[in-house]
């Protein structure tokens, strides 16, 4: 990693704490929702506030229902 990828990272880990300390119990990070499987993408959609969206790329992504999707989609 270069010295820019290292100033990248930790002010994201701020800002990400930041809104951890906004949102208690309900804030996601990025790095969470990746691990536990959430494609990149639904996250990208779920931020910019189209959940419609994010469900249905949940579901082409995994081929889960539409309750498990909102499921998931309702806990970022």
């Amino acid at each position: 990693m270069t010295e820019i990828d290292d100033i990248a990272r930790a002010r994201l880990d701020h800002v990400e704490a930041q809104l951890q300390a906004l949102f208690p119990g309900r804030y996601v990070s990025y790095a969470e929702a990746t691990a536990i499987g959430v494609p990149p993408r639904v996250i990208e959609l779920v931020r910019a506030g189209n959940k419609i969206a994010a469900i249905q790329a949940y579901r082409n992504a995994t081929g889960a229902g539409l309750a498990e999707a909102k499921d998931v989609v309702d806990s970022l």
